[in-house]
């Protein structure tokens, strides 16, 4: 079967599987490897992973380097370096192998596109303003980027949600009504989401296209919510308040319908990413928000704390998981024995 009917097939099923509301199954097992940390460093945190098992992501590192990292299962962490100062992270990468995020320069901190060794500035709305990139989408067809998503402060140093095409001119998607909107996903047809500031005061989920520029996709209920990832069929994962405005829940959005997620017990999640087998990647406190555990969700399982799916003597306490790939590997960071380290979860065979 060709993957790109594969995959059709896939989210075929599990989309029927979410609208029948199926009965639970056992949850997919995972392996844990621990990603480490660059030279010297005591903290990293995985934020990207593509199907090719490349992982992206920030570390400290010594001399006391925060820096952007990517990761692969034969050479171990790399550092991407910066685009001239002390910082930088990677928050995206797509299976060309291009990253995304931001790293500081002399003056300012600025988005950037690293490829094949190399870290390209990829500017601002503004003059010397700060930008940032989050997502970066990929065509199969040209073995390429399309668009880069992200924000950029404006000339009013108001932050708003853009876009960077293939040539990279960025464009502004302006807001909701309010002053601020933030771009955190897109996908392989050129949607964004994100979260904007509304002319009611509140902050509400978006999704963005070229022909019908930027909806509103309402809430759960409350008046704070954002959209944070969404995969090549539209199906689009975010974390909204409930009216009263004493819990957040993650969410699903399909169809023109969002469904609440659900929790761990806690008072506050969020769903970060979803990969186009329907699967819902995220964090959400456990009962008392005593702690935070990452969590995987399906249509056919609901919501599962991924510390449930993984060896019970593997040390490891999972806090949350930032990406997912289609084939199911899941990135993200956690505590392995009581280190604040970035992991990879493949599934077990």
């Amino acid at each position: 079967m060709k993957r790109s009917n594969h995959r059709q097939a896939m989210i075929e099923l599990c989309l029927t599987a979410f609208l029948v509301f199926g009965s639970p199954a056992s949850a997919q097992r995972y392996k844990v490897i621990d990603l480490g940390t660059l030279p010297g460093g005591a903290i990293s945190n995985a934020l990207g992973v593509n199907d090719h098992a490349q992982v992206v992501g920030v570390s400290n590192g010594s001399p006391a380097i925060t820096h952007a990292f990517s990761w692969t299962i034969p050479k171990g962490m790399k550092d991407l370096g910066t685009l001239g100062g002390n910082v930088s992270w990677a928050e995206a990468i797509n299976d060309a192998a291009q990253v995304v995020g931001q790293a500081q320069t002399n003056s300012t901190a600025d988005a950037f596109l690293w490829e094949k060794g190399i870290m390209q500035d990829l500017g601002s709305l503004s003059a010397g303003a700060t930008s940032q990139a989050n997502a970066i989408n990929y065509n199969a067809l040209s073995k390429t980027f399309t668009q880069i998503a992200g924000w950029s402060l404006t000339s009013e140093n108001s932050r708003h949600a853009v876009i960077w095409d293939s040539s990279l001119n960025i464009v502004d998607l302006g807001t909701l009504g309010g002053t601020e909107s933030y771009a955190f996903g897109n996908n392989c047809r050129g949607q964004v989401v994100g979260v904007s500031g509304t002319s009611a005061g509140g902050y509400d989920p978006f999704v963005w296209d070229a022909v019908h520029g930027m909806q509103d996709l309402g809430t759960l209920g409350g008046t704070m919510a954002g959209a944070d990832g969404i995969n090549c069929f539209g199906i689009i994962v975010g974390e909204s308040s409930l009216p009263g405005e004493t819990q957040t829940d993650p969410f699903v959005f399909i169809n023109g319908f969002m469904q609440d997620l659900g929790g761990l017990g806690g008072s506050y999640g969020e769903a970060k990413a979803v990969n186009d087998a329907a699967q819902v990647v995220g964090t959400a406190n456990v009962a008392g928000d005593t702690d935070k555990h990452a969590f995987l969700w399906t249509p056919n399982t609901g919501l599962v704390d991924l510390n449930k799916l993984i060896p019970g003597n593997s040390g490891w306490d999972l806090q949350g998981a930032n990406s997912i790939s289609y084939n199911g590997r899941i990135v993200g960071a956690g505590l392995h024995n009581g280190q604040g380290h970035a992991f990879l979860l493949v599934p077990a065979q």
